[in-house]
């Protein structure tokens, strides 16, 4: 690496390492050598970094003649947490540069957050779970006794208690839902599932609201198996998910399309599952940021809708501990595409 080039880099305030082919390190800048104090060069940067993961990707760099990007906690250093870049530092591709932001901090801070609300949650549920069932006592002995205006009044009020009491435990279910996703120490057991009958299931328990609506639900199914691996209860909750969301934002009389075809990606088969309404749609600005716990595109027609604002994002982390991928397509006045791509049993 050139001298200069050595000097500038010294001064960054990022891990930089440098390696050749042969994973051996060719440089390394101050900051690196504060991180890992046995760093070397002309030795093997496993000996500095023990990950799996980082491994993979460096294998995959050299192979494929390809920057990449990702994140990992090495297994030496169990406490950290890194965001990696990796990049070529010329175009015979011989040298790999690895830069490294430590997101260790920002990583505890995000789980001290998700173990707060799992633990709150939990809490939150038991008298809530006494709140509905005491609302339903006094409902039944307002109902069974004689009619008058008092009766009516309290009922009104009962009514408007009970709704808001459910509105909170739905809350409540779907914070401990999320936690339990997003946690990194949930082990999802992965079996083979037939996933044209899983949806038809999902269809059959939301018919209800499907007809409430007047809806037309068509499926289009292109796949030549209709097998993936996975968690049965998590896809269950991915797809009721997706399909209430697109219920919810469909005018009456219109119609859902579900649309499951096959990709191949970087020699992997997905099964790719598109829920179509066509309904308001959703401006471009918003897209990124549906998956964000809480965020509503308008708040006032998310809440007379009756959703929690955690399903997209329940959906998310349910996609990703399936080594899936999610995407959402959206156009103003034509309606909005939500899609998830589950590797196919090969």
């Amino acid at each position: 690496m050139k001298k200069n080039l050595s000097q500038s880099l010294n001064k960054i305030p990022i891990i930089i390492i440098a390696i050749d082919i042969n994973k051996q390190i060719t440089f390394y800048n101050n900051v690196a050598k504060q991180k890992f104090l046995f760093i070397e060069e002309k030795i093997d940067i496993n000996n500095v970094i023990r990950s799996s993961e980082l491994n993979k990707f460096i294998e995959e760099s050299f192979s494929n003649k390809k920057d990449s990007k990702l994140e990992f906690s090495p297994s030496n250093f169990t406490d950290l947490y890194f965001i990696g870049d990796l990049t070529f530092f010329d175009n015979d591709y011989s040298e790999l540069i690895i830069s490294l932001t430590d997101q260790s901090t920002l990583k505890n801070y995000e789980q001290m957050r998700t173990d707060f609300v799992a633990n709150v949650s939990h809490e939150l549920r038991t008298p809530l779970s006494s709140i509905v069932g005491y609302i339903e006592t006094i409902k039944n002995s307002v109902n069974s006794s004689s009619e008058n205006k008092l009766d009516n009044f309290v009922g009104k009020f009962l009514d408007t208690m009970e709704d808001q009491a459910w509105r909170m435990t739905r809350l409540v279910e779907d914070l401990l839902l999320l936690s339990k996703y997003e946690s990194d120490e949930i082990q999802m057991n992965f079996e083979q599932i037939n996933i044209i009958n899983l949806i038809e299931g999902v269809l059959d328990n939301l018919q209800n609201k499907i007809n409430d609506k007047n809806i037309e639900v068509k499926i289009n199914n292109y796949l030549s198996k209709d097998d993936v691996l996975g968690n049965k209860d998590a896809l269950i909750q991915v797809f009721i998910n997706l399909t209430d969301n697109a219920i919810k934002y469909s005018k009456e009389n219109s119609k859902i399309e579900i649309e499951l075809k096959e990709r191949l990606e970087q020699n992997i088969n997905y099964c790719e599952i598109h829920f179509r309404d066509f309904g308001e749609g959703i401006s471009e600005e918003h897209l990124s940021r549906l998956t964000e716990r809480f965020y509503r595109v308008d708040k006032n027609r998310s809440r007379n809708q009756g959703g929690t604002g955690l399903g997209l994002s329940i959906v998310k982390h349910i996609t990703n501990k399936h080594n899936g991928k999610m995407k959402i397509e959206s156009q103003i006045d034509k309606g909005s595409t939500f899609s998830v791509a589950l590797p196919i049993i090969n």
